[in-house]
């Protein structure tokens, strides 16, 4: 019998103190209270420490996310943050003043012809429960605060941002459109490279594919497929994996091999939870090296529930170089495959503010920009999943949770908690023999 684990990541839940409900609603609007930046991000570049397991994150900053202000602030200068809730080094636990928003100033990459990619190390999986960062958000360096009124605050419309994202990696119960196919595709082509009689014939598109190649996996366990309960039949590949893990080979995806977890992968990522086995979530794939794009859909983009300040969706994708991405390991693959593709370096660059569909919101902390419907929350079915206390899953597009403004996260937390939001929860579900 299989043994359920659970780890779940707070992504987006603060430790809220009783101080935090005394601080004034003055200080969340007056960009001038004590604690405000004046609009410029003040982290430097994030050095990790030697003994931390990292993760190279990289992020395609947009054009449209360009203005005076970060291309003539001194200490902005072109630059993209980046923030995460929980884990080592958070930006707030670093601030001096606790104040660590918008997070820490990403490197430009340094690559021809490519004017719009930046890249940060960030603490990842293997360094214990708690030292693991669970979700990032990326941002144009310019704290935009939640006064929306040009006169007190300059800086509104010049800060642009991502929703929360989780940064750690995707597997199949993600239930991600985008890598759906290619997490199916990799389950077959190891049962073909183990030797699974039949494995050739799996459709990777049929509505029965995993049924199917669990049928394939019990017979190879020696079971009766008849005679199994339905959580035995779901785990009949990842036993058979796991028996073979020395057998798996993944050299067709390049450079990024290695992202696929193929062996001692609990050890290696998930070294808190004492299995030493390997674990049939290796054939998940993280995203190291992966380039973060933003998405540009009106439908997706997210009002803050303080501000009415727009947050951006978007999604991880494997970079080829030459501002090429897609959605399989390789650029061949991917041509193969009719994978998703793109090039950040062209119209994602080059357009401004103005060519962007943006829906107008009405805030929550005054202003006089005109209330129109606001768009819900986007359910992006390339996102996170959350898995519920009774073992089912349900879409999670980490819910657009907004850590903007003059103040401490914490405070943000506590208002959009106390205003009914609720925060946001990682899991991820893995089962071992």
């Amino acid at each position: 019998m299989n043994k359920k684990i659970v780890s779940i990541l707070l992504a987006g839940t603060l430790a809220v103190s009783a101080s935090v409900a005394s601080v004034s609603a003055a200080m969340i609007n007056d960009p001038n209270a004590d604690g405000a930046l004046g609009g410029a991000g003040k982290l430097g570049e994030y050095t990790p420490k030697s003994t931390y397991k990292t993760q190279h994150m990289m992020f395609a900053m947009p054009g449209p996310w360009q203005n005076d202000t970060t291309k003539n602030d001194a200490a902005i200068k072109g630059a993209a943050g980046i923030y995460w809730w929980g884990g080592y080094d958070t930006p707030d636990s670093v601030a001096s003043d606790g104040h660590g928003w918008p997070g820490y100033k990403a490197a430009k990459v340094d690559e021809k012809d490519v004017p719009n990619l930046y890249a940060i190390d960030i603490p990842a999986y293997g360094n214990s429960e708690s030292g693991n960062t669970g979700a990032i958000i990326w941002n144009n360096y310019v704290d935009g605060g939640t006064e929306i009124l040009p006169e007190k605050n300059p800086y509104f419309d010049a800060a642009n941002q991502t929703i929360d994202f989780p940064s750690q990696y995707y597997s199949k119960i993600d239930q991600s459109e985008k890598y759906e196919p290619l997490l199916r595709y990799t389950y077959k082509r190891q049962f073909e490279i183990i030797g699974v009689k039949g494995a050739s014939d799996l459709d990777i598109k049929s509505d029965s594919f995993w049924t199917d190649l669990n049928k394939l996996a019990a017979v190879e366990n020696g079971e009766d497929w008849d005679s199994l309960d339905s959580e035995e039949q779901e785990n009949q590949a990842g036993i058979f994996l796991d028996d073979n893990n020395d057998k798996l080979d993944f050299s067709e995806y390049g450079s990024y091999a290695s992202n696929f977890f193929n062996e001692d992968c609990v050890n290696e990522i998930y070294p808190f939870e004492g299995k030493p086995e390997p674990n049939w979530d290796c054939l998940a794939f993280n995203f190291d090296n992966m380039v973060f794009v933003v998405d540009f859909s009106p439908e997706k983009m997210v009002p803050s529930p303080l501000s009415g300040k727009i947050a951006f969706a978007g999604d991880v994708y494997f970079y080829y170089g030459n501002g090429e991405y897609g959605t399989w390991p390789t650029k061949e693959l991917n041509e193969k495959m009719g994978g998703t593709s793109g090039n950040f370096t062209g119209d994602y660059w080059k357009k401004s503010a103005d060519d962007i569909e943006m829906p107008t919101v009405a805030p929550a902390t005054g202003g006089d920009k005109t209330a129109t419907t606001v768009p819900a929350a986007a359910t992006d079915a390339s996102s996170s999943t959350s898995d519920t206390a009774d073992g089912s899953n349900s879409a999670n597009n980490a819910n657009g949770a907004i850590a903007t403004g003059q103040v401490s996260l914490a405070v943000i937390a506590f208002v959009v908690l106390a205003a009914g939001v609720g925060a946001v929860i990682f899991t991820r579900k893995r089962e071992s023999k």
